[in-house]
């Protein structure tokens, strides 16, 4: 006979598959599937998936092995290394932030699965439930999400009105950030193609803003689309702009990524050669997981250094002079280093970059030429004005964007205003 707390349990229980998968993350995994084919076609991330197939195989064929911790160490770092190695044969795009061209049908989603999956491999936790999740057709542009929480229970929640309405929040909330803020956003980046320093720094600050919008927009809608059916999944993004400082914006941006490198190569790093080596090494890595080019190279060693200085400042001064100058330099490094994100041709980025220094302007400028509707200007005071919330209030949640009639106010606008835009900034590569 079950006791009080077994029933409580089997009552919160949903029903789960015969190889440990909840029936309704195999449904919207399904559902997804028949999405992404129907859009893109058959070739659709079908060597994707064969990659993650043959590492599932692998890894389960190297427990068997005498020597587990090489053969899982040699199949984790080849999955990570396979997204630069297919960036540097032109398989797929170097990253710049304009995600479409960065997009190839059958590795659709490869730089994120396989990043997952090197990190799963490298821990020995890539099961096939694990592989099930980060085979997801959802996460393809959303960031290495397949991360789960190492701790808590593993009995999975009944789909109540409660999780609906606190997940289904996450999800318009990621709806309106993408399709509203960030879409609204997109017409201004025509300063991209000019080489006027107004118009670069403009576009640097607009840049930032519009990825933080749009990234975890997206990230945003999968989280809550998963929390709902039940596959643990971690938050992308916690108020990077409410950081003081670089060191903690990277701790709340892109943090299923940040936490793969700090697996892959900070811990082993700074196990071996110290703390500076590590921090060079790891942001050199992201370079080169983000694409191998020249300005990957000088964003790596440009965010290293930063990092570092930071640091620096944090022992090297006394505290209220320290954080006063860690809060000046991170605002420069995040801006003129989304700067660098953005232009892979290193010709124009060296130019931009040289008359930013100078600040060389000239007639053709287009920041004093830009009109803005009505609407676009809305949407853009609405983003630096979310931003500047972030930065003064020292805001780590989004508590009040998911209150249930701000919810209800976002669908409306999301129905009226909402479009695609440029599509993802990483482009599902």
């Amino acid at each position: 006979m079950k006791t009080a707390a077994e029933h409580r349990v089997s009552l919160a229980a949903t029903p789960v598959c015969s190889v440990g998968i909840p029936s309704r993350a195999l449904v919207l995994f399904v559902l997804s599937y028949g999405v992404l084919l129907y859009h893109y076609g058959w070739q659709a991330g079908i060597l994707t998936v064969g990659v993650g197939l043959l590492a599932g195989f692998a890894a389960i064929a190297f427990r068997r092995r005498d020597n587990k911790a090489y053969w899982r160490g040699a199949l984790a770092y080849g999955l990570f290394f396979l997204t630069p190695a297919l960036t540097l044969s032109g398989q797929i795009g170097v990253l710049t932030g304009f995600g479409g061209s960065s997009a190839s049908l059958p590795w659709l989603g490869v730089a994120f699965v396989s990043t997952a999956l090197a990190l799963q491999v490298v821990r020995n936790e890539l099961r096939w439930q694990t592989l099930f999740q980060i085979l997801q057709p959802l996460r393809f542009n959303s960031g290495p999400c397949a991360l789960t929480p190492r701790t808590g229970s593993s009995t999975v929640p009944r789909l109540t009105l409660r999780r609906v309405v606190s997940y289904g929040g996450w999800f318009v909330l990621g709806g309106f950030f993408y399709g509203v803020i960030a879409s609204g956003i997109a017409p201004l980046l025509i300063l991209r193609h000019s080489t006027d320093a107004l118009d670069i720094l403009a576009f640097a600050i607009l840049f930032e803003v519009y990825v933080y919008f749009n990234f975890s927009g997206i990230s945003f809608m999968v989280y809550g689309a998963l929390k709902m059916a039940g596959v643990p999944v971690i938050r992308n993004f916690n108020s990077p702009f409410a950081a003081s400082d670089l060191i903690g914006y990277w701790q709340r941006w892109h943090i299923s990524l940040s936490s793969i490198l700090k697996g892959l190569f900070f811990n082993p790093l700074r196990a071996i050669a110290g703390l500076s080596c590590a921090v060079i090494g790891t942001f050199l890595f992201s370079a080169l997981w983000h694409g191998v080019s020249f300005n990957f190279l000088l964003w790596g060693i440009f965010h290293a250094t930063g990092w570092l200085a930071t640091r620096a400042l944090g022992k090297g001064l006394p505290a209220r002079s320290g954080a006063i100058l860690k809060a000046a330099i991170f605002p420069v490094v995040v801006v003129l280093g989304r700067l660098i994100f953005s232009e892979s041709d290193s010709q124009t980025l060296l130019l931009k970059l040289k008359n930013l220094f100078v600040f060389s302007s000239s007639e053709n400028a287009l920041l004093p030429n830009l009109s803005l509707d009505t609407t676009t200007a809305v949407i853009l005071v609405a983003a630096l004005g979310w931003v500047l919330t972030e930065v003064l209030s020292n805001r780590k949640n989004y508590t009040l964007l998911r209150k249930p009639w701000v919810t209800l106010a976002l669908i409306v606008l999301c129905a009226f205003l909402g479009k695609t835009g440029l599509g993802g900034v990483y482009g599902a590569r």
